[in-house]
């Protein structure tokens, strides 16, 4: 057997899964979309995408046919769990689960008669928040503030600066040349 080609279809199938698995990491790699349950129009603008939508609950009820909803205080935003899932929560419904709780809800945002909804189809999709936790939690690329330095007094006009040197703010040149 001469050598392997490009060609190969074990060689191709090889790129194939590694270029896969690339972009399932660059995709995995986005930072993640948190929006406050109250933020209606922020929210229908993210539909069809993955977001984590947080707020406390009230008002969450059931229809007849057994679809659970969970509504958010002040928003239109809401959950809805229907009758075919209620098998993946062993705890208890999910309109009884989170009513009065505050809690971070991830999914793809969809929406329903224009209001923005998640599906919860399983428990996995709500972290139940503290009362007094930091949500969202802060982004560790932010810069952080520039600290002052020690002697922080800013120098008076006209005055040298601390180090002795130049007036503390340059003089402008002139618009011209004089010596034109």
């Amino acid at each position: 057997m001469t050598g392997l080609t490009p060609q190969h279809p074990t060689i191709l199938m090889n790129r194939l899964l590694f270029l896969l698995a690339l972009f399932t990491l660059s995709a995995s790699a986005q930072e993640k979309i948190y929006l406050a349950a109250d933020e209606t129009e922020a929210l229908l603008a993210k539909e069809g995408q993955k977001v984590v939508v947080y707020g406390e609950t009230k008002g969450s009820g059931k229809s007849g046919s057994g679809t659970n909803f969970v509504n958010f205080r002040g928003a239109a935003f809401f959950l809805v769990t229907f009758k075919s899932d209620l098998a993946h929560f062993p705890d208890g419904e999910p309109a009884d689960l989170y009513e009065g709780k505050r809690i971070a809800v991830e999914g793809a945002l969809s929406i329903y008669q224009g209001k923005p909804q998640i599906k919860l189809t399983e428990p996995a999709q709500v972290t139940l928040l503290a009362p007094d936790a930091v949500f969202p939690p802060p982004s560790e690329t932010k810069e952080k503030p520039k600290e002052k330095p020690a002697d922080s007094t800013p120098p008076k006009a006209g005055n040298p600066s601390p180090s002795g040197g130049a007036p503390a703010s340059p003089r402008r040149k002139s618009p011209f040349d004089r010596s034109e």
